[in-house]
């Protein structure tokens, strides 16, 4: 059973500003809480319970709402990664904490609905033993994911990283792209392969890069198309719908308001 998670929590949300000079990214609300703790609900309806927050500097004010996890019945640890170097430097940070544990790793600037098909991501993990699961979702514009390609099996046969139009045009199916949507699980040779990553695009080394490196040596990288909600809220466009979606679950009490 799956048990460790790592949480993605250092980027610096460009594009949300000017509202991310007050507030991190992932301490932006969705509905009455802030995105990161819909994260932490999503790793522990899947049954995760050690969760490592990788997070940038002058993020305190995440640490400051999760604090141990008590709260939620989950342990929580943390580390700085001191200089934005990519997705695949970041989970880096965490492999003493993973160990030869299979593990997953989430975006936490994404919003998941709902929670529990969290469930049916590690269920089909386990049942096809693959060395990484991504959980896919479709988009139309692919310019800021990383999209994949897969066969009729769900085996990934390539993917790239924020590519041009041009470069997305092979990945296209039905019109549209599967994205990486922010939820990923390994095996741990994850780590080898991102220690043999070359820097990428933006001068960053990609966790789309370190997958594609494996599947290229053999590895077997399958995707699971995640049919729920997703959102990742680097825009004021998906924080908006993201919002909305999540504000129609809740059930107010007229009576509160009388």
């Amino acid at each position: 059973m799956i048990r460790k998670a790592i949480v993605l929590a250092a980027g610096k949300g460009t594009r949300l500003m000017p509202l991310t000079q007050a507030v991190p990214k992932e301490m932006i609300r969705v509905g009455l809480k802030p995105t990161i703790e819909h994260v932490i609900e999503v790793l522990r309806a899947g049954g995760i319970d050690e969760i490592l927050i990788i997070v940038g500097r002058k993020k305190e004010s995440i640490i400051d709402h999760l604090g141990s996890g008590e709260r939620w019945g989950v342990s929580i640890y943390y580390k700085v990664q001191e200089e934005p170097r990519g997705t695949a430097h970041a989970v880096l940070q965490g492999k003493g904490f993973i160990g030869s544990d299979e593990f997953v790793v989430m975006y936490g600037d994404n919003y998941f609905k709902p929670y529990k098909a969290i469930k049916d991501v590690l269920s089909f993990h386990q049942y096809k033993k693959p060395d990484a699961t991504l959980v896919l979702h479709p988009v139309e514009d692919p310019r800021r994911f990383g999209i994949v390609k897969i066969d009729e099996g769900g085996n990934v046969l390539g993917m790239i990283e924020k590519p041009s139009l041009e470069e997305a045009e092979p990945f296209k199916v039905n019109g549209g792209y599967l994205n990486i949507a922010g939820l990923l699980v390994f095996k741990n040779e994850i780590f080898d392969y991102i220690e043999r990553t070359t820097v990428g695009k933006d001068n960053e080394i990609w966790l789309t890069d370190s997958i594609e490196l494996m599947r290229r040596e053999g590895s077997r990288v399958i995707g699971y198309v995640f049919e729920g909600s997703r959102f990742d809220i680097g825009t004021f466009e998906s924080l908006i719908e993201a919002d909305r979606l999540e504000m129609k679950s809740y059930r107010f009490d007229k009576s509160l308001i009388q």
